[in-house]
């Protein structure tokens, strides 16, 4: 059976993706995951829920990176002035709690067969797409997390890993849908285009949204 690890459990979104796994068959594990008929809940120490999933599965196979933190004090803009303890906040919970979290579990990825390194983001966090003019604490998390899954994409491909990228549009469709999208993402395999290695799709880093569409960075 294959083991998913997700990091956190705090949105409606998470929620309804946890229980999508276990419908289709998996074996669920989740920091934050109590309550959910099927899931084993992890303690938020990171040690101690990396010794628990090792104990009860030995692997992971389908890793899931739920941080979405954002704040509704997160409105200052270039013109107001830049709010310095609140940047650092999100930037704790965006970046630096996930990286630590990838750190404690990679042993148990590379004992697995999946391999697959799945994360959250947002297209008002991109680069090239991106029209608002405030929410920098959550804007500068997530562009720093984009430059870490191109470079854990450079040192992790080599050994078979994939990844996958995936806004859920929080606020515009409902969790439910956002969750079932993001399941199919996240298992199924993208296409070799006629059996041709060189034209795997999988070598590419894909940012797509819950309708199917594909972002720029």
């Amino acid at each position: 059976m294959e083991a998913v690890l997700i990091t956190c459990i705090k949105k409606e979104f998470d929620r309804k993706l946890a229980e999508a796994f276990v419908r289709e068959g998996y074996s669920v594990f989740a920091i934050g995951g109590q309550g959910i008929a099927g899931v084993t809940p992890l303690p938020d120490d990171l040690a101690q829920a990396a010794a628990t999933v090792e104990k009860a599965a030995g692997k992971i196979d389908i890793y899931v990176e739920l941080s979405d933190e954002r704040s509704v004090d997160d409105t200052f803009n270039v013109r107001s002035g830049l709010d310095e303890g609140l940047i650092r906040s999100l930037y704790e919970k965006n970046v630096l709690r996930p990286l630590a979290t990838l750190e404690a579990f990679i042993n148990l990825l590379d004992a697995g067969a999946g391999k697959r390194l799945c994360f959250i983001a947002s297209a008002h966090a991109s680069i090239n797409e991106s029209r608002d003019v405030e929410g920098y604490g959550y804007a500068l998390g997530k562009a720093a997390m984009s430059n870490f899954y191109q470079m854990i994409s450079n040192k992790l491909t080599p050994s078979g890993y994939t990844y996958r990228v995936y806004d859920p549009m929080q606020g515009e469709i409902s969790p439910e849908a956002a969750a079932e999208g993001a399941f199919i993402y996240f298992t199924r395999r993208r296409g070799t285009e006629g059996a041709n290695p060189l034209r795997d799709d999988e070598a590419r880093l894909v940012f797509r949204d819950a309708y199917a569409r594909e972002h720029a960075w």
